[in-house]
């Protein structure tokens, strides 16, 4: 089941995560690191849930979503670069390494 919900709060293992449905508060879930980056989270982000079908304590956050404004920063990976923009500019992984 994929659920909506919002980050309650932020442990070092993962997030608890409220659902505004149920107004109920998961224990803190595990946290999905795409292509190893771990996310980072702040309170009353909106986030994607994933719970396991056979048990619905068991469950993964995919990550923040966004509907309506931009976020600040983004991470575009395109032809084998990684780039990292945000309101100051850009730099490539290419470039960090470099330095």
């Amino acid at each position: 089941m994929i659920r909506i919900g919002f980050v309650s709060s932020i442990g070092n293992g993962g997030v608890s995560v409220t659902y505004p449905d149920t107004g109920k508060t998961t224990t803190e879930l595990p946290v999905l690191a795409f292509a190893g980056i771990k996310q980072t989270f702040e309170k009353d982000d909106a986030v994607v849930v994933v719970h396991m079908s056979n048990d619905n304590s068991m469950a993964v956050v995919l990550g923040k979503f966004y509907a309506g404004d931009d976020p600040n920063a983004t991470i575009n990976v395109s032809d084998g670069a990684m780039s990292f923009t945000d309101s100051t500019g850009s730099i490539t992984l290419a470039e960090i390494i470099a330095k």
